[in-house]
């Protein structure tokens, strides 16, 4: 009977430390330690970077025509985009170097080819200002490759590129 008694009072007790540990636990609120930072500012002789920085820069890109591809390029540009202005001329001009490189040819190949339908017939057209414009940006860079274009809609091959005036331009 003793044991038993000493048993209650034992749980009896642990129950009482239990509560009061955990009432202490509720109520304890941590109070921050404040630190306080100093900075002091040592004085040093400045050190000399001796590392070697390449830097890459882009190559400059100009495209060496000669006067007859000049002249290729032109004539079909007007031919096939005479209304479209300088950008509808810039973009027949990327096709025609995008076919020639496609299919291994030269300007004056893609030039005799008719592969432009709505040009057939039209030869020989004096360029306008527009035109030279075009063929002066066709020299100095380069936009995506379109390998196809025409008028009214996309081709049903190729993927779509762009959209200018009324021609559609596309790629492989």
């Amino acid at each position: 009977m003793r044991n038993v008694l000493l048993n209650i009072f034992s749980l009896i007790v642990g129950i009482a430390v239990g509560i009061a540990a955990y009432g202490s636990y509720q109520n304890h609120k941590p109070t921050p330690i404040e630190t306080k930072t100093e900075y002091v500012y040592i004085e040093r002789e400045p050190e000399v970077i001796t590392e070697v920085v390449y830097i890459e820069k882009e190559p400059t890109f100009y495209r060496e025509l000669t006067e007859d591809d000049c002249y290729y390029l032109m004539d079909l540009s007007m031919r096939e985009s005479e209304n479209q202005g300088v950008v509808g001329m810039l973009w027949v001009m990327y096709t025609a170097e995008c076919r020639a490189e496609a299919y291994g040819l030269t300007y004056e190949q893609v030039w005799k080819s008719d592969a432009f339908s709505s040009s057939w017939g039209r030869r020989g057209i004096e360029p306008n200002d527009d035109c030279k414009v075009a063929l002066a940006l066709f020299e100095e860079g380069w936009l995506p490759k379109p390998l196809y274009f025409r008028a009214g809609q996309y081709h049903s091959f190729g993927t779509p590129l762009a959209q200018v005036g009324q021609h559609y331009f596309s790629t492989k």
